[in-house]
């Protein structure tokens, strides 16, 4: 038997090797522990067997027999049929295997087969056609493939070159049985008794050997409760640890010195909603516990507004302030807006890139360290590990969902435990928002400041793009329009069939009329630019912005009334209505033009029409989550905070609301997890959570 433990890397088990552990890698399975957790999409029962004699033709059956003779049946050049002629008491029948001689190599004379397929008959003669099946071990009583309920896996594949690696769910289900028979009493409990007797779930190695060979479908049932309870409670725990200790925050209490020269400073007055929101913040900040809110409001809600008031709280009692952005182009964006409104304040802000020079950004980090800067504007630059503030006492992070909860924590820790406040411009549905932001209190701001937008959304076929376009230039030249055109990407893609970018670009530039002045926009123009850009289409001496969705969030011209969105089909509903978002800001008609096939159907066809029919965010982000998923509604593909292995934010809502309240019920109880019954807990948190728990114990 070889030897493996739970840590064991993929490549190294029996009948994988370095290619098909590629193929598991693609799917983040890279060591036994990941593939003892790998789901099975459904399960099948087949502990029915039925005897040769009474197989139905059309039906899918389960048969036994011993093989009684194999050989190959030539049907034309192309074509062989290589058979297995199987038998019991009651009769005989044919296996069948099409061009595929390999299969064949599987059998003995004399084997006993279990195969499970739909039957055909042809000429009299029983068949099933590229069966399922196993080859019993004459030393091995259980079956694998059938005579039991079976877990049907989801077929992996991976493109390598001019071929394609396929790992079957015959290979994974024979894979997994092989592991757990080596490594099942080595799976750790992950609850403590208390926890699962209250919510009638398994011990966790049961549970796992349930999920993948459950002797009923009420076992797997509860197998799948119990693995995605453990995920979701572990998520909480991670996520609320922090708020459930003692610790002490500054209690920085309003001035109001700065922030009233601020609101005063003001070319508009604040809607009921921001001075409501600023009332919970300044409560909040005045406790001597960390301040956790999440502001969640509409594209032009004034949010941007709210946080700038925020942060000169903090910055009138000598405390500085960390305002993080996940793109340059949206950093700089609050850079160019916080230089605008603090003019006339006696406030010292900088913006920490990437790309600055080693001149520049020493000095800024100098100067942070120092204390001579209040506010620092950033990308992840701001958690870089050279960088530290004197006195960090409000962190500011917008659009949080691009960012990881670690990497929350990591600017957290800049200073010694500061109030925190997350912005959001994609309204997120309450379950979302539970799983993203359970740690934190939720503001909403839904009233936008200079009223209601009147925007018209208009559908435009492909086939009627070149007259469009001809009706848009002449609205420019009669109108001197702002006219924004978005594409998802910036060069001509083979595998996405919709216009890109630069190709956009170089179409309109070809086609519009003179005097029409048009400029294109995105991640790979350089940052000094890309201001310069913005600037020219502020002030109206650019007509035609081309850019991809970096407009979404931040972009402030509010005399801009027109959006052409290309591919539109291609967003989901919340980055639409972030676009849209950016045009009717001074109240007069504006158009949102949407761009899409002329034969639009199935998921994207729904999600256009909605687009269509609503305009509140909420509503629209709730069908964007149902129709995609959360991984996909906030671009999470790629960020590991919200890819649960096991359980479904949406599907598993009732679970995740358990999960979380027992969570919080442990916490309250034990916020340092150092009772007894807890120790199970304890042992299986996060590295970074056990150091944090020694830290301030």
């Amino acid at each position: 038997m070889q030897k493996i433990d739970l840590n064991t890397q993929i490549r190294f088990l029996k009948g994988v090797g370095e290619r098909r552990a590629r193929v598991f890698e693609k799917i983040g399975i890279k060591k036994v522990l990941d593939l003892i957790h790998f789901k099975p999409k459904k399960y099948v029962d087949r502990r029915i067997i039925t005897r040769i004699k009474d197989l139905k033709d059309g039906k899918e059956e389960i048969v036994y027999g011993k093989v009684f003779t194999k050989g190959v049946r030539k049907i034309s050049k192309e074509k062989e049929f290589f058979i297995v002629i199987i038998k019991d008491e009651t009769g005989w029948m044919e296996l069948v295997f099409v061009n595929t001689p390999y299969f064949v190599k599987s059998f003995k004379i004399g084997d006993e087969v279990i195969a499970c397929g739909k039957v055909t008959e042809f000429k009299g003669i029983k068949q099933i056609f590229h069966p399922e099946f196993e080859v019993l071990d004459k030393k091995r009583s259980d079956l694998i493939h059938a005579g039991k309920i079976v877990p049907i896996y989801p077929q992996i594949s991976l493109q390598t070159g001019k071929s394609k690696l396929i790992l079957r769910p015959k290979f994974i289900r024979n894979l997994i049985y092989e592991v757990l028979e080596i490594v099942e009493e080595k799976i750790p409990e992950k609850l403590p008794e208390y926890i699962r007797k209250a919510h009638g779930l398994l011990e966790t190695k049961k549970a796992i050997h349930y999920m993948h060979f459950p002797p009923s479908f009420e076992a797997a049932e509860i197998a799948q409760k119990t693995l995605i309870f453990q995920e979701f409670f572990y998520y909480f725990i991670h996520l609320l640890l922090y708020k459930y200790q003692k610790l002490k925050a500054p209690s920085i209490k309003v001035r109001h010195e700065l922030t009233k020269n601020f609101i005063s400073s003001l070319p508009f007055e604040l809607t009921k909603e921001q001075k409501r929101v600023i009332r919970e913040i300044e409560v909040d900040m005045a406790k001597e516990i960390p301040m956790r809110r999440l502001l969640q409001g509409e594209v032009g809600s004034g949010k941007t507004i709210v946080a700038l008031y925020a942060s000169l709280i903090a910055i009138e009692n000598g405390f500085q302030v960390a305002f993080m952005a996940p793109t340059e182009i949206l950093a700089e964006q609050h850079f160019l807006v916080t230089k605008n409104f603090f003019k006339n304040l006696n406030v010292r802000f900088e913006i920490l890139k990437g790309k600055l020079k080693g001149e520049i950004k020493k000095r800024i980090i100098d100067d942070l360290k120092d204390g001579k800067i209040d506010l620092l504007i950033g990308t992840h630059s701001l958690i870089e590990e050279n960088v530290e503030f004197k006195n960090l006492g409000l962190v500011i992070i917008d659009e949080q969902h691009k960012f990881g909860v670690a990497q929350r924590a990591k600017l957290v820790k800049k200073g010694r435990f500061p109030h925190l406040l997350i912005m959001t411009a994609t309204p997120i549905p309450r379950t979302l928002a539970l799983a993203l932001y359970g740690d934190l209190e939720i503001s909403t701001l839904k009233e936008l400041p200079y009223g209601k937008r009147n925007v018209k959304t208009i559908i435009v076929k492909n086939s009627r793009r070149k007259e469009f376009y001809s009706r848009l230039f002449e609205k420019i030249l009669k109108d001197n329009e702002k006219v924004y055109v978005v594409s998802r990407i910036i060069e001509k893609s083979e595998k996405l069939e919709i216009k890109a970018c630069e190709e956009i670009f170089e179409e309109i530039k070809r086609n519009a009329p003179e005097g029409i002045k048009i400029e294109i926009l995105h991640s790979k123009v350089p940052p000094q630019k890309r201001s310069e850009i913005m600037e020219k289409f502020k002030n109206g001496e650019i007509n035609i912005l081309v850019s991809t969705q970096i407009v979404e969030v931040g972009i402030d011209v509010k005399d801009a009334r027109i959006m052409v969105i290309e591919g539109a089909e291609m967003f989901g509903l919340s980055q639409l209505h972030q676009l849209r978002g950016r045009i009717g800001r001074s109240g007069d008609e504006s158009y949102c033009f949407l761009i899409v096939p002329d034969d639009l159907e199935g998921e994207a066809k729904e999600r256009i029409n909605s687009f269509l029919r609503f305009d509140d965010g909420f509503i629209l982000s709730e069908i964007d989550l149902r129709i995609r998923g959360p991984g996909e509604f906030l671009g999470l593909r790629q960020h590991g905070h919200l890819n649960f292995k096991m359980g479904d934010i949406i599907k598993n809502k009732d679970i995740l609301l358990k999960a979380k309240r027992q969570a919080e019920a442990v916490l309250e109880k034990d916020p340092n997890l150092s009772l007894p019954e807890n120790k199970i807990i304890l042992s299986n948190i996060y590295e970074e959570d056990k150091i944090f728990l020694t830290s301030i114990g």
